[in-house]
């Protein structure tokens, strides 16, 4: 029965909906919502369950009153007339009112009017008087006991409208009243009944008909009336062919067929909004004379069915559900319909259930398939496959993508408030050609698109090529410089970069050079993997390490790293394992390169693989693709794919010729390998690379890498214990462990057995703190551990006076300097000063004298005098507001002019009096100029008694890592070559330096060798020493005393002792070498047990800051430090290149330290 009843709509200021039947009487029924269609269905829904339980005689409520209208009338309602007390003494606003026309007798017809919110309460309109007096007087009364909150929601707002909503449903009839008669075996039909149904009663409808198919599937029609379906733009001929089969009176099931990202359920999804349409929607606005679309999925059908039959039973109710030709069932899945519901016990698929409907033209059924599924589908179901019309859908072409790009941006921007640079869209095109080869367009493009839009979008921001790129490198892990070909490619950072990982390795490394430039330049095969290579080699050589590098490298990550090991592969089933098989679709190796095309495949041991999957690996290899046993396909064009072998590398040389050689060794893996692997594979191979033996020179940089790895352990790094061990340990370990036949391997085990074992005895033995420095040596053939506890040093307890000024807007920053000017000038005045004027004075007349010692004391301190002149200047300017110089330019614009030659016919001539260039031009002050001054006013106060010391202005330090770290090294600190850095471009002028390097060599000078040796070498310090001298720079890096502790996971944890000396220290060349002299005695003695020992000068000091940072793989990008700096008690993450560029600001609040009284 197709009813009509009438609806008011209210919307509240969120933009909420609230519906309100009209004229029902007692079945007046409310819903709320965002979703105009999701209310109608809802509200729909609780009708048709009332309709359901009425008499046929109350059926008269539902008809739409001809003539019912909607007025707003002004109302001045006073309460206190009618009753005292009320809270709500007035009430005025605009109210909605109701006009029904309804019958008082056969051939009379009168009007009653309401409130939509209280229909109960209503009163006949007199038509020759005004109807807002007689609401009025009627209202009063009616609403006189209501609540506040009651009288607020009954107000208009304008923005309410009547509906007709108009539906279908089933009452009661005639013949349902008078029962159905039972005959003499009914009894035991419903016996019979509820056995096989189990004691389960019969499901009864949803309110929309259906069972089963709204829990298991989705109403495309239902999002296409709400606005929310993605319908994308038309395409031609796909819509009109999609209207001939699915829209006409006799549907034909459909098969769309491409490439996935082609479009095909765009095109099922526009032709859902089409429909809706044409069916005349936006008329009636009655879901039930349209045409359902549900989206269903195979797999869902069957989830959760234990039972052989349960499925069926559930399919059956899905087939009642759809039967009648007003629904349509769009299948996710339907080329696997051939294989679920398929078990062991029975071969009953999905395919053979619904054919026999699908036949009969009972049902209609839609679906996308790929040309690799629609094989698959019909291998496994070819009647099924059959009875499907097939609409073959091409990719577009370049063109017609740039406008579907257009098209969706336009949408995009108005959803997240963003805007879209123009050089963006041919850029997006062609990288997501080039980079997502496995999909078609328009659908890799478009989805580009949506998630730049959705990462990187933020309202107001537009986007451009440059944030497309950062998306790409992000999602893909290439670096920018390879997504770039404009980037330059330095092919000596990848080299170090990946030399660092592996170790004597030459042309392997180089190798993996070669492919990362060719992948730059563009010059892989676009339907190829990027590289196939073959590592042959004995054990322990590197050839997984290499492979691993590389994935780090090319992909940002190695967990990149899709690692197979092929001895578990030696079974005919290894290729149903891989690709799957009709029991498991879903293949090992296809699911995880579907899910991150973007990665490097490792079949490790490639010998002991079953000779079936090396056939497989023929398509791979040639074709870069792989299609699993679902149909679905797995893209290899952006892997790199590198099997692993030790063919060859067995073979023992003959009696009484020696070892063999490196080149020998390279001939018996390439015959090992030619007679391995079968001729149409092994010309798919790019590369054969071949890993020599490792030598006992390599042997020590292992034990370095691989101590690294150990010594950064969570064990570790978790109970904040730093280790260091020195060279007598190192070349114990190589020469108890290394064997150049067996590689790094053995290295790792002596590792784990002799010197783990010797650190798990120290944690369970050793001192406990918060911070433990563990120092490892040798002593009488066994490995010992100095355990000292690393205390935090002491906190300033006066506090910091720059603390509660940094977030002080700049306004208030410059009323503090004007505040502070006056202490400088103070300072100027002081007799601290004068007495360094005294000092001055008479160093200068010593030096008169002929006491040349005197000069460098005068030279500093009349540094120090001319210091604070110049910082009063300066102060003077940064406190100077920018509207104040401004004002002055303006002045001397207006005023600085003069006219002479004035008279009535002409306007003389101009002179100006002074060239504005004569001003300060106007400069912007920032935040950080304004902190820093007033920090050196604080540091000034604070150092302002012992300013006329010479000593307090010269200062040596002391760089001194711990542990491995020594004179003659393979490798430097890099945590000293960051504070060497820092403390150069901190405060004061570098008078001299000196540093040893790797390998024994040793770098000094002055100011320009530092500098040279800090921008134009790479090499990394193993102790060095700078003095500087300038104003306070004593007491300013007295806060570096002591440990800096570095951690991360790539490298040895390091620690760096800081010594500040005296200004009567050593030269710096002369300390390291007298360093070098104490540490030597100490390691002797410590070696042969003198007691006691002599000075330690490693000894463990307070901790002053930690430190953990990854280093960025790149030069010139940043990377997260996590710094803690115990002395100002500060704990945060900064985003930096190196360490050194965070310390500025943590030294611009220790220079605020208060003084104490």
């Amino acid at each position: 029965m197709n009813l009509t009843i009438g609806v008011y709509q209210s919307r509240d200021a969120s933009g909420g909906y609230r519906w309100t039947t009209l004229a029902l009487g007692p079945h007046t029924r409310g819903r709320e919502g965002r979703s105009t269609v999701k209310l109608q269905q809802k509200l729909v829904e609780d009708l048709r369950s009332v309709i359901g339980e009425l008499p046929v005689q109350e059926l008269s409520y539902f008809q739409l009153p001809r003539g019912i209208r909607l007025e707003r009338v002004q109302l001045e309602l006073d309460f206190k007339r009618v009753r005292t007390g009320t809270e709500t003494p007035r009430l005025s606003g605009l109210f909605p009112l109701i006009l029904e026309p309804r019958w008082r007798t056969r051939d009379e017809l009168m009007t009653i009017a309401y409130h939509p919110a209280r229909q109960h309460e209503w009163f006949p309109v007199d038509t020759g008087a005004s109807l807002e007096d007689q609401a009025k007087v009627f209202f009063t009364r009616a609403w006189a006991g209501l609540e506040p909150h009651e009288h607020d929601e009954l107000r208009s707002n304008r923005k309410d409208t009547l509906k007709a909503l108009a539906f279908m449903a089933q009452p009661k009839s005639l013949l349902d009243a008078l029962g159905k008669k039972k005959g003499p075996w009914d009894d035991l039909e419903d016996e019979d009944r509820r056995e096989r149904s189990g004691g389960k009663k019969k499901q009864k409808k949803s309110g929309g008909g259906t069972q089963v198919l709204h829990k298991l599937g989705t109403n495309l029609t239902l999002q296409a009336a709400e606005g929310t379906l993605d319908t994308g733009m038309p395409r031609s001929p796909y819509r009109e062919q999609l209207q001939l089969l699915l829209g006409g009176e006799r549907r034909t099931p459909v098969l769309l067929v491409g490439p996935p990202g082609c479009g095909k359920r765009t095109l099922l999804k526009r032709f859902v909004a089409e429909q809706l349409e044409a069916e005349g929607f936006q008329t009636h606005r009655n879901l039930d004379k349209v045409t359902e679309v549900w989206s269903i999925a195979g797999k869902r059908l069957i989830a959760g069915m234990s039972y052989v039959g349960d499925w069926e039973q559930r399919c059956l109710k899905v087939l009642e559900d759809t039967r009648g030709g007003r629904r349509i069932l769009f299948v996710e899945d339907l080329h696997a319909f051939g294989r679920i519901g398929r078990s062991r016990e029975s071969d009953t698929n999905l395919a053979l259930f619904f054919q026999g409907a699908l036949s009969r033209g009972e049902i209609t059924l839609a679906g996308t398939v790929t040309p690799e599924q629609l094989q698959r589908l019909e291998t496994d179901a070819p009647s099924f496959a059959a009875l499907f019309t097939q609409v073959h859908v091409r990719s577009t072409r370049a063109d017609e993508t740039l406008r579907m790009l257009l098209h969706e941006a336009r949408e995009l921007e108005s959803k997240h408030r963003i805007a879209w640079s123009p050089p963006l869209f041919p850029v997006l095109l062609e990288q997501s050609g080039t980079l997502f080869s496995g999909s078609a367009l328009p659908g890799k493009a478009l989805d580009l698109l949506r998630e730049l839009a959705t990462d990187q979008g933020s309202p107001g921001r537009e986007l451009g090529v440059g944030e497309l790129f950062a998306h790409l490198s992000r999602r893909t892990g290439l670096p920018d410089f390879l997504l770039r070909p404009q980037e330059r490619l330095v092919p000596e950072e990848v080299h170090e970069a990946l030399s660092r990982k592996v170790m004597g390795q030459p042309e392997a490394v180089r190798v993996a050079c070669d492919l990362v430039a060719r992948i730059h330049a563009g010059l892989t095969d676009p339907q190829r993997p990027y590289g196939v290579f073959l590592f042959t080699g004995p054990t322990g050589t590197g050839k997984t390490e290499l492979a691993r590098a590389l994935a780090g490298y090319l992909y940002g990550d190695a967990s990149r790293l899709v690692r197979l090991d092929m001895g578990e592969f030696q079974t005919p089933d290894a290729v149903a394992r891989l690709t799957g098989d009709a029991w498991q679709p879903e293949g090992r190796l296809t699911r995880l390169i579907r899910e991150q095309p973007f990665s490097l495949v490792l079949l490790d041991e490639i010998e002991k693989a079953h000779p079936s999957l090396l056939n497989l690996l023929l398509q791979t290899f040639d074709e870069g693709r792989l299609t699993d046993a679902s149909g679905e396909t797995a893209d290899f064009t952006h892997t790199v794919i590198v099997m692993t072998s030790n063919l060859g590398a067995r073979r023992k040389p003959a009696v009484g010729l020696g070892a063999p050689d490196a080149r020998a060794l390279e001939l018996d893996a390439d015959r090992a390998v030619r007679e391995f692997f079968p001729p149409e594979l092994f010309n798919r191979i790019d590369r054969i690379v071949h890993f020599s033996p490792l030598s006992r020179d390599v042997g020590e940089k292992v034990v370095e890498k691989e101590l690294a790895r150990l010594l950064s352990r969570h064990g570790l790094v978790s109970r904040n214990i730093f280790v260091a061990a020195d060279e007598a340990v190192k070349r114990r370990i190589v020469e108890e462990s290394f064997d150049p036949h067996l590689g790094a391997r053995p290295l790792k085990r002596y590792l784990e057995e002799k010197v783990g074992q010797v650190l798990s005895d120290a944690i369970i033995r050793g001192p406990q703190a918060i911070m433990r420095l563990f120092q490892l040596y040798t002593r009488e053939g066994r490995f010992e551990v100095q355990a000292d506890a690393l205390i935090p040093r002491e906190p300033v307890a006066q506090g910091f006076a720059l603390e509660p000024l940094l977030s002080l807007p700049i306004a208030r920053l410059r009323e503090k300097m004007l505040e502070l000017r006056e202490v400088v000038q103070g300072m100027r005045e002081s007799e601290a000063l004068g007495a360094l004027s005294d000092q001055v004075r008479f160093h200068l007349e010593r030096l008169r004298a002929g006491e040349h010692e005197h000069a460098e004391s005068l030279f500093t301190l009349d540094a120090m005098r001319m210091y604070l002149e110049a910082f009063a200047t300066q102060l003077e300017l940064l406190a100077r507001a920018p509207e104040e110089a401004e004002r002055e330019m303006i002045e001397a614009e207006r005023f600085g002019v003069e006219r002479v030659g004035v008279d009535r016919w002409s306007q003389g001539t101009r002179i100006r009096l002074f060239s504005r260039r004569a001003l300060e031009p106007v400069k912007a002050v920032s935040r950080e100029q304004m902190l820093d001054a007033l920090s050196e006013v604080f540091f000034l106060q604070r150092i302002l008694r012992g300013i006329s010391s010479a000593d307090q202005h010269v200062v040596m330090l002391e760089l001194l890592p711990l542990g491995q770290w020594r004179q003659g090294a393979s490798t430097g600190s890099l945590l000293s070559r960051w504070l060497c850095s820092a403390y150069a471009h901190s405060r004061g002028e570098i008078e001299s330096f000196a540093a040893h390097l790797p390998g024994g060599a040793v770098v000094s000078g002055g100011a320009r060798q530092l500098r040279e040796f800090l921008h134009l070498s790479a090499q990394e310090p193993v102790h060095a020493a700078i003095k500087l001298v300038g104003p306070g720079v004593r007491p300013f890096f007295e806060g570096e005393a002591g440990m800096h502790v570095w951690q991360s996971s790539g490298r040895l944890p390091e620690i760096v002792k800081v010594r500040v000396h005296e200004a009567n220290a050593p030269a710096p060349a002369e300390l390291l070498a007298l360093h070098a002299v104490k540490l030597q005695a100490f390691h002797k003695a410590r070696q042969e047990g003198v007691r006691p020992l002599p000075e330690d000068p490693e000894a463990a000091a307070p901790v002053v800051r930690a430190y953990r940072f990854e280093p960025p793989a790149r030069q010139g990008t940043v990377s997260v430090l996590e710094l803690d700096d115990y002395l100002l008690t500060h704990s945060g993450s900064h985003r930096v290149r190196t360490p050194a560029e965070a310390l500025p600001a943590l030294w611009r609040l220790r220079m605020s330290e208060r003084v104490t009284p």
